[in-house]
């Protein structure tokens, strides 16, 4: 299974920055001044299911309901997965400069996107669903070519296990995680979020947006 090497220094960043975030809600905020190092691994199988050795050496990082997000890269390629025990939807958020992305898993495949209007960020595009299928993976490799990422649905492989694959740029973004069920409160990562940058996450997501990017994380490779 994959090794903890940065959990505890994660944790530590996190409570000791909750105070000092940009309060600015604009995209004039300036983008998260706190690192996640993406460790260069073999890309492991987006299928849901997490077996011995494929995420080894992936950096870890913990949601608020104690799940688990393992992040790593194959070269130019970032992979990310949530280790949890219970069905749900999951939304990965990477915004660049003039694009921020929900990539989002649950029943079915799908994505928001915002551009950056030089005052705020403006809907793109709304949800257009995809990828129902948990065994035909036809869909998920066009969604791949058409949009830069894919990942399981939640009904294919482990239950509560969603993996990532994402070609969009990333190195240098900024990123955040939810998760949601009917019967439970919302989890997130980072741990220490405003409830105005939560509330970024879970969506309605409006025609025009304001995301809290101070209070996400930068992406970056670890160094070799």
């Amino acid at each position: 299974m994959p090794t903890t090497t940065v959990a505890t220094t994660t944790t530590t960043t996190e409570s000791t920055t909750t105070t000092t975030l940009p309060a600015s809600t604009t995209t004039a905020s300036p983008f998260p001044d706190r690192t996640l190092p993406i460790p260069d691994h073999a890309a492991p199988t987006i299928d849901g299911v997490i077996t011995d050795g494929e995420w080894d050496g992936a950096t870890e990082t913990a949601m608020t309901d104690g799940s688990t997000l393992y992040w790593m890269r194959s070269s130019e390629t970032l992979y990310v997965a949530r280790l949890g025990h219970s069905l749900g939807a999951v939304n990965l958020a990477i915004a660049t400069t003039d694009e921020l992305w929900i990539l989002h898993s649950s029943a079915a495949l799908g994505s928001v996107l915002y551009t950056e209007n030089g005052e705020a960020w403006t809907l793109a595009h709304d949800f257009d669903w995809c990828c129902r299928s948990a065994r035909d993976e036809t869909d998920r490799q066009t969604l791949l070519e058409s949009e830069g990422w894919q990942a399981n649905i939640g009904f294919a492989g482990d239950p509560g296990t969603v993996e990532y694959e994402v070609t969009l740029p990333w190195d240098g973004s900024a990123a955040a995680v939810s998760f949601q069920t009917e019967d439970t409160d919302p989890a997130f990562w980072p741990t220490d979020l405003t409830a105005e940058a939560t509330a970024d996450l879970i969506g309605p997501f409006p025609d025009e947006a304001s995301f809290h990017l101070g209070e996400w994380y930068h992406l970056a490779p670890a160094a070799s």
